[in-house]
């Protein structure tokens, strides 16, 4: 009998085996990660491993690229071991749900495959959970994805963790602006993600001018030399007349308030924060905790990625990574797709921040909730919730709003009541005892 090298006892160089102890803290974050599916409405897909080797060339970025595990399959075709998720995901949505309405919630836990140096937190086969939302350009879509990744935080237990928060449109429009076509911002942006600022100056340079360069650093060094409050507003200088960059500032500004309420003390603005995956279109972020060397989560906006299959589409979401987040806990244990419960709609958007609240309020009872992203008016939201047998509509309109209240309608009951936010939650739940 062939007696094996001692060497095939250890997994290959990136890979890993995960024993007993890990195994039962993993589970515990995956079992989180589902119930947040459940609460805020997201169905869990899974797509296949290998991918074609294009779907990944086509918008990934240079980064990605580079570190992707290529190979030819037996039958001659050039593919790929899945290197993220938010590319396949989209390619599902066009195939299997073009016919749904909007908006489309998927959430998702696979493995995925990139041929990085292995470190503490980063290996070439690693878990990723995802929250994918597509159908809606609007902010408080974008805010949903920050709730989800702050609900993961604390449910499993962190305290001090932090969200730094940029938008990918303010430097991809100041690099438009300098006559830099999108094919050609990839490698830059992904030198400035790796923090190869002088290798991104380098190439700006080769492309476009000085001033060009001038910009990006400013909008680089705004977070490390102004306050907080300030760096919006200096912001502003930097990419005043530039297409695009003050509309995306203001939508950024806007994104910002409607988060410092929500996240106090956990937000860290960074405008030169960028993402090096070269389909980020607007907001982004990463999740960190002090301590710990690399982000747990990250994600943000994407829109049109689907348009590469000829179903154009917004979409934000974000991608925690699973075994990061088992790294970060130190080894400490922790304590079919239901439809949501509830739906909060807004008559007009005057009324989103309370919206907000109102949606809020009912997941902190455990009460499944979904919010009207796509504001689609009380009919069509109605007939929206009906069809989907979503039992309860809660509806936010500037009148609730003065009296602090929520009209809240059973839909199976055909029944219409005006509650306090404080009443709500209590009210559903002995609706449902009845049941």
């Amino acid at each position: 009998m062939l007696e094996l090298s001692k060497d095939l006892l250890n997994p290959v160089r990136g890979m890993r085996d995960i024993l007993p102890e890990e195994m039962a803290v993993r589970n515990e974050v995956l079992n989180i990660v589902q119930e947040l599916f459940k609460l805020y409405g997201y169905r869990q897909v899974q797509t296949p491993t290998i991918e074609p080797y294009e779907l990944y060339a086509a918008r990934s970025g240079e980064e990605i690229r580079h570190r992707m595990y290529v190979f030819t399959d037996l039958g001659g075709r050039k593919v790929v071991l899945r290197p993220e998720a938010t590319a396949t995901i989209s390619r599902l949505v066009v195939r299997a749900f073009r016919s749904e309405s909007l908006p489309i919630r998927l959430g998702y836990i696979l493995p995925m495959y990139r041929y990085d140096e292995p470190q503490r937190g980063r290996y070439r086969e690693f878990l990723q959970a995802g929250f994918e939302l597509f159908g809606s350009k609007n902010i408080e879509a974008d805010v949903e994805i920050l709730q989800i990744s702050n609900d993961l935080m604390r449910r499993l237990g962190f305290q001090d963790y932090y969200f730094k928060m940029g938008h990918q449109g303010l430097v991809k429009a100041v690099l438009s602006s300098g006559g830099i076509g999108e094919s050609e911002q990839g490698s830059i942006l992904g030198h400035i993600d790796k923090g190869r600022f002088e290798e991104a100056e380098a190439e700006i340079l080769r492309q476009s001018n000085p001033s060009i360069v001038e910009k990006v650093r400013r909008l680089i060094l705004l977070s490390k030399e102004a306050g907080e409050c300030k760096v919006l507003e200096r912001a502003s200088e930097v990419v005043e007349g530039i297409p695009g960059a003050e509309e995306a500032l203001s939508e950024f500004s806007e994104l910002v308030k409607l988060c410092m309420k929500r996240f106090q003390g956990k937000i860290r603005i960074d405008l030169g924060f960028v993402r090096g995956l070269e389909y980020y279109t607007g907001m982004i972020f990463e999740v960190l905790v002090p301590g710990f060397p690399v982000s747990v989560n990250g994600g943000g906006r994407y829109d049109g990625l689907t348009g590469l299959f000829g179903y154009p589409l917004p979409g934000v979401g974000c991608a925690p990574g699973l075994d990061r987040l088992v790294l970060a806990l130190k080894g400490k244990a922790l304590g079919s797709v239901p439809v949501p419960l509830c739906m909060v709609v807004t008559t007009n958007a005057r009324c989103i921040d309370y919206a907000l609240d109102v949606a809020e309020t009912l997941r902190l009872s455990g009460i499944s909730t979904i919010l009207d992203v796509n504001r689609h008016g009380l009919k069509s939201a109605l007939r929206y919730s009906s069809a989907k047998g979503i039992r309860f509509v809660a509806i936010v309109g500037e009148k609730e709003i003065e009296e602090r209240r929520v009209t809240l309608r059973d839909m199976e009951m055909s029944a219409q009541t005006l509650l306090t936010l404080a009443e709500l939650p209590d009210h559903v739940l002995q609706v449902l005892k009845k049941v």
